[in-house]
């Protein structure tokens, strides 16, 4: 059943493996993997905050990863024989649950928005800059695709590209949220991927015998454990944060859905010795792992085969109905809050200014980039080489590799070396955590 889907393949290394060894293979890589690490330096909600209580990157991964192994054991549970060693997929689940979020740059999604915003405003006066010459319309895609900067996009490319952890194709497939290639609505409409690395989920989808644009099954269950968690765990932390207080948080969820399914779930857990949201978060999520594996189930064939264009937990049941009712509150009653604002304006200011002073890099001609990040260049060029000094080894290195063979998407080699010099400066701000890109600002600002 799964056996097409999940090979023990790999994109450059081609050595006899089974796919139980295989797979545990890239679970070795990916814990040990240095994006993974860097997250417990990335907050969810609260950007700069110190507070051990409040959740990271990385305790938000580890929470993901356990609701999609109990999405998986539940299915399993209905589905004993999948065709590969049912630790395979566990393993698959697991570990593209502990990556999706490895891409998300400093200061979670409004980062994105800010690094996306920064090209779209400066890269059409930086373009004619280096390249002496006006954007043609044969350029006009590559703009595009660097100024929609998107954490998952990202993750693909850090795991791929940057890193080369040359995970097994299935493992590849299962982290891409967002595959593309198909104009419609929903998850199909999202882009998911960077051009830099659409021409390796061309030739993933092929060898996996996957329809263009469609995603790999077990891509269902990470999206619906990522959902199950991150709803939760907000307004957990805005509680423990003070942001939110708990009487305030009981009147917003009743008022938000004023159902008997709401009001059980809130009574339940008041009256409980764990706690309020030990018991609210293991009944809710008791009711939408139960339903992720149904809906999953009750699709099996058009989601194997690429056809099913909704969530798992899409839908009017009363827990679905209860995600969405928490979405809606950390909406309305965290996101807004001026404490979460005023850390996201300071996330803005860093940011902008590391981009701005690094901008520096991308006005220079090719030739001249070449020779200040060869430790050359003239005695104008002091900036820059200090600048390049800063740049990490590996990212510099993914940029030489990608202009190595020529490209026939790019007008030229002068558009190619341009497109991936701008992803050097974006692999480099998006890779840095809160804490580094606040340090990075005062340093680079220090004498304004």
């Amino acid at each position: 059943m799964y056996q097409r889907l999940i090979p023990p393949l790999r994109w450059h290394q081609q050595v006899a493996e089974g796919l139980l060894e295989a797979t545990e293979r890239d679970r070795a890589r990916i814990v040990q993997a240095a994006p993974v690490r860097r997250l417990q330096q990335k907050t969810q909600v609260f950007p700069l905050d110190v507070q051990a209580s409040v959740r990271s990157r990385l305790t938000h991964s580890l929470e993901v990863q356990e609701t999609g192994r109990r999405i998986v054991l539940a299915i399993l549970a209905r589905v004993p024989d999948p065709g590969v060693p049912p630790m395979t997929l566990l393993s698959l689940v697991e570990m593209s649950c502990l990556l999706h979020d490895v891409g998300n740059p400093p200061f979670g999604h409004f980062g994105e928005q800010v690094i996306g915003a920064w090209c779209q405003q400066h890269l059409p006066a930086l373009y004619p800059q280096a390249l002496g010459r006006a954007m043609s319309v044969a350029w006009e895609p590559f703009f595009t695709d660097l100024c929609h900067f998107d954490g998952n996009a990202q993750s693909l490319r850090l795991v791929h590209h940057l890193h080369e952890l040359d995970l097994t194709l299935g493992q590849l497939a299962a982290l891409c949220k967002y595959p593309g290639g198909a104009e419609a609505q929903g998850w199909r409409a999202k882009r998911g991927v960077y051009l830099s690395e659409a021409p390796v989920m061309a030739e993933v989808a092929r060898r996996l015998g996957l329809a263009p644009g469609s995603r790999h099954p077990l891509v269902y269950i990470m999206e619906a454990a990522d959902d199950v968690s991150y709803c939760i765990a907000d307004l957990e932390d805005a509680v423990d944060r003070r942001l939110l207080s708990h009487v305030e948080l009981l009147a917003a969820l009743h008022e938000a859905q004023p159902d008997n399914y709401m009001a059980t779930l809130i009574t339940q857990a008041e009256q409980s010795r764990d706690g309020f949201f030990p018991a609210f978060r293991f009944a809710l999520e008791r009711d939408l792992v139960a339903l992720a594996a149904q809906t999953y189930l009750a699709h099996h064939d058009a989601i194997l085969a690429g056809r099913h264009d909704e969530p798992l937990l899409h839908g009017q049941s009363p827990a679905a109905q209860a995600l969405e009712t928490l979405r809606q509150v950390a909406r309305r009653h965290v996101f807004k809050r001026r404490e979460v604002e005023s850390l996201e304006l300071e996330g803005f200011a860093a940011l902008r200014g590391i981009l701005g002073t690094y901008a520096t890099l991308l006005a220079l001609p090719g030739s001249e980039f070449q020779a200040v990040l060869e430790g050359n260049g003239g005695p104008g060029s002091f900036l820059a080489r200090r600048l390049c000094h800063r740049l990490s080894a590996r990212h510099v290195r993914a940029y030489r590799r990608a202009l190595a063979h020529p490209d026939a998407r790019f007008a030229d080699a002068h558009d190619q070396e341009w497109y991936y010099r701008v992803r050097l400066l974006i692999d480099y701000v998006s890779g840095m955590t809160d804490t580094y890109a606040l340090a990075e600002y005062r340093l680079l600002s220090a004498g304004a």
